[in-house]
């Protein structure tokens, strides 16, 4: 069985071998830059490693394809690129300001950057549409966006047998309302200043629809999976309550995926961290076909129910923890779980092995390996056993 086909099945609710495996295909089901120069210490790579972010703030880092294959990861991650003008500005001596004009600034532990912090959102102190509408916002038609994109899929899909999961960098429409604006301040507008709200929304909808429609145009044939990010909820629940979802975001998020199930065939992964369960109706009945990252330590997460209620719909993707289990656990624990995880959400199919979000600095190598190599050694003393 191909990775591909591997993917496929799973995400189309059909039994696998074993389950597929994916790290790196995104910037949110990834690595972070220490946890893989840790990876890279402890498997004794001694190739030069040229490390390239997939996402600055968060410090997540591209994988080489040696480590993806030791890994036994059955995706591939066609991962956009950044504008020609991008207009990031440094701010030292450890701050940086975006193309939207969100400042950040790093987190540092022992002399080390773990990740940036949003410091500054741009427009909150805004208080007229007029001023949304004059702000100088990114420009979704720059070239650079998708310059030689379609000759990297058509090498992904030469070359390897693998899933191509498209992941357009920053995508959110709720999450970018709530860096630009504050999220206090965005929270406090969809109750009390809906027209500003509405304002906010539409204006990044455009803006990510524009880039959106593009970069499907160029690479949408070759895509088995895409990849959208936004977060609905906490660690307790949802930010809205699930009627003003409903009633101020879900018909932007409507449009926003119409548009890309027109653009592209490929099942649409939406990334959205915390306990989302009670909104999964809204966005099942709008299009999503994988729920990532499975955050089981959120309130009503719990994998028995998810599978229960929504496993006819969702494909899941991620489950394995990376608040206690992974950088707290032994490699034993790992295997564990990871077996218990599929166990439950893998019935039937349905299930990808992700680690919930990016893995973090703390995480042992020795659990990274525990997880991804969890089946395949299995899988090989069963084959030995025939």
């Amino acid at each position: 069985m191909s990775s591909r086909d591997r993917v496929l099945m799973a995400v189309n609710h059909k039994k696998t071998d074993r389950p597929p495996q994916d790290l790196g295909s995104t910037c949110n089901t990834s690595i972070t830059k220490i946890a893989y120069q840790n990876l890279l210490t402890y498997l004794d790579y001694k190739k030069d490693v040229e490390l390239s972010y997939l996402s600055k703030d968060m410090q997540v880092v591209e994988i080489d394809e040696a480590i993806l294959k030791r890994l036994h990861i059955d995706t591939r991650g066609l991962h956009a690129h950044p504008a020609d003008d991008d207009r990031m500005e440094l701010l030292p001596p450890h701050g940086y300001r975006d193309e939207w004009g969100i400042r950040y600034e790093a987190a540092i532990k022992d002399g080390n950057i773990l990740y940036y912090d949003v410091v500054e959102s741009p427009l909150s102190s805004f208080t007229s549409i007029k001023e949304i509408e004059r702000y100088r916002w990114p420009d979704p038609f720059d070239p650079g966006r998708t310059r030689g994109l379609r000759k990297k899929a058509h090498a992904l899909r030469e070359k390897t047998d693998c899933a191509i999961v498209g992941h357009m960098g920053d995508t959110s429409i709720f999450q970018a309302c709530t860096l630009l604006r504050g999220m206090e301040k965005f929270l406090v507008d969809l109750l009390i200043d809906v027209k500003m709200a509405h304002a906010l929304l539409k204006k990044v909808f455009e803006i990510q629809s524009i880039k959106m429609e593009r970069w499907l145009k160029q690479v949408g044939g070759y895509l088995d999976v895409i990849s959208i990010g936004d977060d609905f909820a906490g660690q307790s629940g949802p930010l809205t309550s699930p009627n003003l979802f409903r009633k101020m975001v879900k018909p932007y998020l409507a449009r926003y995926f119409s548009l890309i199930k027109k653009g592209t065939k490929a099942a649409l992964h939406l990334h959205s961290c915390g306990a989302v369960q009670n909104l999964l109706p809204d966005l099942i009945d709008i299009g999503v076909d994988i729920i990532n990252p499975v955050q089981v330590s959120a309130k009503g997460m719990d994998p028995e129910i998810l599978k229960k209620k929504y496993g006819s719909s969702l494909c899941f993707w991620g489950g394995i923890d990376t608040q206690k289990l992974l950088p707290y656990g032994k490699p034993k624990d790992v295997k564990d779980e990871a077996k218990r995880i599929f166990k439950i959400l893998g019935k039937g199919g349905g299930y990808v092995l992700n680690p919930v979000h990016n893995i973090q600095p703390d995480v042992p190598p020795e659990n990274i390996i525990a997880m991804f190599d969890s089946f395949i050694i299995e899988k090989e003393l069963e084959g030995e056993k025939r």
